[in-house]
C-alpha cells in the first residue's frame, strides 16, 4: 500500500456559533426555489443565527415599512413568526454577535430622509425579545454593517464632511468614530474575510464598481479590484473565504441584475458565477449557511420600496464555479484552490485539542475535505463553531451510530494522512 502524507497546521480563532448539521442531504444543482416568505419584503434586515435566517422589517406592500420578524428554518424549509420589532423600519443595517441580532438605523415610513432612524434595536434569538441600545451617532438609511468578534462596524451615507463610519462595542455598549470609507455611497454591501471588512459597490446617484478593504487594526482603507459590473442595492455573503455579491441595480439604470459576482480577497480577483439567480432582484438579503447561499426578498424592478416579492432561492456551492470577466485576460481568471485535495481514497484525520487530547478518525477523503472546508470557513468568521464527525463503524461498540462534535475554539492543530491502495 502506497501512503502519501499531507500535514497541515493551523492556529485557531473565531466565535462559537450554535450547532449545525454538518452533512447536507442530497445536493441540488443551481439556484433552486425554497419556501416563499409569508409576506413580500424588500430592504429587510436579513441575518443568520445557526441554521435560521431572520428577515426583520423591510418594505412590504404599498411602500410601507414593517416591524415583523420572520424566521426561516433551513433544515425544515419552513417559515415562522417571532416577536415584532418595537417600531417599523426598512433599509436598516444589521449585524450578528453571538446569538443577538443588532438592527441599526433605517427608515420609519418611506424613503423621505426626515423619517430616517437613529435607533439601535437588539433582538435576542434565545428569548425572542427586543431591547433598545444606545442610539447610532447619526440617523442613517441604506447603510451596511458587519461584526468582528464583539465589535460592530456600521458604514453609513452622510454628508462628506461628517463621520459616517462607526464602531459599536457590544460589551461596553459604546460608539466610536472610525476612518470614513473613501466613497460616500449608499445601498452598498459589506462582508468580512479574515478579519478585514470589504465595502462593495453602492453610490449616491448610481452604482459603483469599487471594492474597498478596511483594516480595523490600522483604521485604514485600501482600494481593491473593481467589480465587473457596477452595482448598488446589492447584497453579499461569505463562503469559504470568497464573497458572493448577488443581484442589485446595474449602475444608475433601472435594470436589475441576476448575476452573482464573486470576489476572492486572496487573489484580489472578481469573476462572475456561471449559475445566475432565477429572479433578478435588488434590495434583497443574501446570507450563507455552511456551503449554501440563500437570497430572499427584494424587488424585480426599479422603485424597490413598492413592489417587493417573496421569493427565496438557495444555491449549494460544490466546487469552483466562477468564470472570468468576458474579454478579460487570463490574469483575471479565478484560480483553483491550491489546498484542494482529491476526494479519492481515504485518510487518517488527527485533531489535537488545546488541552493536548488527540482524536484520530479513519474517513473517506470526501469527508476529510468537508472538515477542511468547514475549518477554513469558520476561520474566516462564517459558519458554525461546531463540526460533526461520523465515526462510521470505527469503535462503534454496541451503539447504532457514533458521532463526535468538535468545537472550533478547542482545536490547536490537525493533521491529514492520506493514503491510496
Amino acid at each position: 500500500m502506497k501512503k502519501v502524507i499531507l500535514l497541515l497546521v493551523l492556529t485557531f480563532c473565531g466565535i462559537v456559533s450554535p450547532f449545525y448539521q454538518a452533512h447536507a442531504t442530497e445536493e441540488e444543482k443551481g439556484w433552486v426555489s425554497k419556501a416563499d416568505l409569508p409576506e413580500p419584503r424588500s430592504h429587510a434586515a436579513t441575518a443568520v443565527v445557526g441554521n435560521e435566517i431572520y428577515v426583520i422589517g423591510g418594505f412590504g406592500k404599498n411602500r410601507s415599512a414593517t416591524n415583523t420578524t420572520l424566521v426561516y428554518d433551513s433544515q425544515k424549509d419552513t417559515w415562522s413568526k417571532k416577536a415584532d420589532m418595537p417600531i417599523n423600519l426598512a433599509g436598516s443595517a444589521v449585524a450578528v454577535v453571538k446569538e443577538k441580532i443588532y438592527v441599526m438605523g433605517g427608515n420609519k415610513t418611506n424613503t423621505d430622509s426626515n423619517h430616517n432612524s437613529s435607533k439601535l434595536l437588539i433582538y435576542d434569538t434565545k428569548t425572542d425579545t427586543w431591547e433598545e441600545g444606545g442610539d447610532v451617532p447619526k440617523k442613517s438609511y441604506l447603510g451596511t454593517a458587519v461584526a468582528i468578534d464583539n465589535t460592530i462596524y456600521l458604514i453609513t451615507q452622510q454628508d462628506t464632511s461628517t463621520p459616517r463610519h462607526f464602531a459599536y462595542d457590544t460589551l461596553s455598549k459604546t460608539w466610536t468614530n472610525k476612518a470614513n470609507q473613501p466613497t460616500n455611497a449608499r445601498a452598498a454591501a459589506s462582508a468580512v474575510v479574515n478579519g478585514k471588512i470589504y465595502y462593495i459597490g453602492g453610490g449616491s446617484n448610481g452604482g459603483g464598481k469599487n471594492i474597498y478593504e478596511y483594516n480595523p487594526s490600522s483604521d485604514s482603507w485600501q482600494r481593491k479590484a473593481d467589480l465587473i459590473n457596477p452595482l448598488w442595492y446589492t447584497s453579499a455573503a461569505v463562503s469559504d473565504g470568497k464573497i458572493y455579491i448577488v443581484g442589485g441595480f446595474l449602475s444608475a439604470s433601472t435594470t436589475v441584475s441576476n448575476n452573482v459576482q464573486v470576489y476572492d480577497p486572496a487573489s484580489d480577483k472578481v469573476s462572475i458565477m456561471e449559475e445566475k439567480i432565477q429572479h433578478a432582484r435588488a434590495g434583497a438579503g443574501t446570507v450563507s449557511i455552511n456551503n449554501e447561499l440563500y437570497t430572499v426578498g427584494g424587488a424585480p424592478k426599479s422603485n424597490t420600496q413598492s413592489n417587493a416579492f417573496n421569493s427565496l432561492e438557495k444555491y449549494t456551492i460544490t466546487e469552483t464555479v466562477n468564470t472570468p470577466n468576458p474579454g478579460a485576460n487570463d490574469g483575471n481568471k479565478t484560480k483553483p484552490d491550491d489546498e484542494t485535495v482529491s476526494d479519492e481514497g481515504e485518510a487518517f484525520l488527527v485533531i489535537t485539542m488545546i488541552n493536548g487530547l488527540q482524536k484520530e478518525y479513519q474517513l473517506p477523503m470526501k469527508e476529510v475535505n468537508s472538515f477542511l472546508k468547514w475549518y477554513k470557513q469558520r476561520d474566516a468568521g462564517e459558519g458554525s463553531g461546531f463540526y460533526e464527525i461520523d465515526e462510521h463503524d470505527n469503535n462503534k461498540g454496541p451503539f447504532e451510530s457514533k458521532k463526535d462534535y468538535v468545537v472550533f475554539n478547542n482545536i490547536l492543530m490537525y493533521e491529514v494522512n492520506k493514503y491510496k491502495n
